[in-house]
């Protein structure tokens, strides 16, 4: 995460106000959010299914992807007694159009 008073972070700031594309890139910015994305688009899951489904992500790493996505209101956490189940929100379910046109565009290229 950058500091929020540097360069890089101003300027990626004032891009986002002048190019709403930009603006929705940085919600899925992150090394690993795709593929969690990628996965809760096809199931809700459990933090140790995230470690199963992507071996090579540390616990610290995949602890702060989640807890951005649910930051920018992408993935919600529900607690139960025995451990925690992320989901997408509705605002994170719209972005499978976009997200399958990504693939498709890579697939092509």
């Amino acid at each position: 995460m950058r500091k929020e008073n540097s360069t890089n972070s101003i300027n990626e700031q004032a891009l986002q106000q002048f190019c709403n594309a930009s603006k929705t890139l940085a919600l899925f910015s992150g090394r690993w959010k795709l593929s969690i994305i990628f996965n809760l688009l096809e199931k809700d899951a459990l933090y140790s299914e995230f470690k199963i489904l992507l071996p090579e992500i540390s616990d610290r790493t995949l602890s702060k992807q989640l807890k951005e996505l649910q930051e920018d209101e992408l993935v919600v956490k529900d607690k139960n007694k025995t451990s925690s189940i992320y989901s997408l929100t509705e605002k994170g379910r719209n972005l499978k159009p976009i997200l399958q046109l990504l693939s498709i565009f890579s697939v092509n290229n």
